[in-house]
C-alpha cells in the first residue's frame, strides 16, 4: 500500500501544473502519469481488500468506501467558485493540488501500511 499511496500523490500533478500555467503537452503527459499513479493504487487497494476483508463484509466495506471517497465532491464543486473568486483560479488549483498531493504523502509514511500483506488462499 505504501508505494501505491505515494504514487497517488502524482494524480494531483495536473492540477499543480494547471495551476502553474503549464502548455496542454505538460498537462497531457502529467494527466497520463496521473492515471497511471490511479490504476496502480486502484489494483493494490482492490487486492488489498479482498485478501484481508471477508466476504461476507466486502459489500459493506465497499459502500463505506465509496462513501467516504465521494463525499466531498459537492463541498469541493460548491466552494472553488468562491474560493477563485476570493483567491484567483491559479492559487486555488495550485494549493488544492499541493493539499491533495501532501495528504497522500502523509498518509504514505503511517506505519500500519508497512505491515499489510497480500495472503494467498483463505482468508
Amino acid at each position: 500500500m505504501r508505494p501505491a499511496l505515494a504514487a497517488m500523490a502524482a494524480a494531483a500533478l495536473p492540477l499543480i501544473l494547471l495551476g502553474a500555467g503549464a502548455g496542454a503537452i505538460w498537462l497531457a503527459g502529467a494527466s497520463f502519469l496521473a492515471g497511471m499513479a490511479t490504476e496502480l493504487f486502484t489494483v493494490t487497494w482492490e487486492t488489498v481488500n479482498y485478501t484481508h476483508i471477508s466476504e461476507r463484509l466486502l459489500s459493506r466495506v465497499g459502500a463505506h468506501d465509496e462513501f467516504w471517497s465521494f463525499v466531498s465532491f459537492p463541498l469541493g464543486q460548491m466552494s472553488a467558485p468562491v474560493l477563485a473568486a476570493a483567491f484567483g483560479t491559479a492559487a486555488v488549483a495550485l494549493s488544492g493540488g499541493s493539499v491533495a498531493a501532501l495528504a497522500m504523502l502523509c498518509v504514505s509514511v503511517l506505519p500500519v501500511f508497512r505491515r499489510i500483506e497480500i495472503r494467498h488462499g483463505d482468508r
